[in-house]
Order: structure tokens, then C-alpha cells, then sequence
């Protein structure tokens, strides 16, 4: 039983160091399946965009996003 709760917390621990490091791609991913789904006809921003911070926006999916 000792050894499966080990594997256990490494899996959790994986997890979690996955969506720490990635959570902010997969975040975007999701809102851009989601957009897709509500306007299946419109392909997104096709032109980057100066974001709030004065930087330029960056292409993920088919759409611009800030940081």
C-alpha cells in the first residue's frame, strides 16, 4: 500500500507542476475552442494588436492574446 501512495503523490505532484508551468497555454486553448464554437465562421484577429502594456500582442491558436 506504501509503495501505490508513493506513486500516488508523484503522479499528483507531476499534475500540478504540469498545469503550473502550462495552465496559462491551456487556458487560452480552451478560449479559443470556446470562441470558435460560439463564432464558427470568424478566424480570429488577423492582425496583432499593440496590448494595454505597450507590448505586441502574441498569436496562439488563431487568435492574439496579451500576457
Amino acid at each position: 500500500m506504501v509503495e501505490y501512495a508513493i506513486i500516488l503523490v508523484l503522479v499528483a505532484v507531476l499534475c500540478i507542476g504540469v498545469l503550473t508551468t502550462m495552465g496559462n497555454q491551456v487556458s487560452l486553448t480552451f478560449e479559443d475552442i470556446q470562441a470558435y464554437l460560439d463564432n464558427p465562421g470568424d478566424a480570429g484577429g488577423t492582425a496583432p494588436y499593440t496590448c494595454p502594456d505597450s507590448t505586441l500582442a502574441v498569436l496562439h491558436g488563431h487568435k492574439y492574446h496579451c500576457h
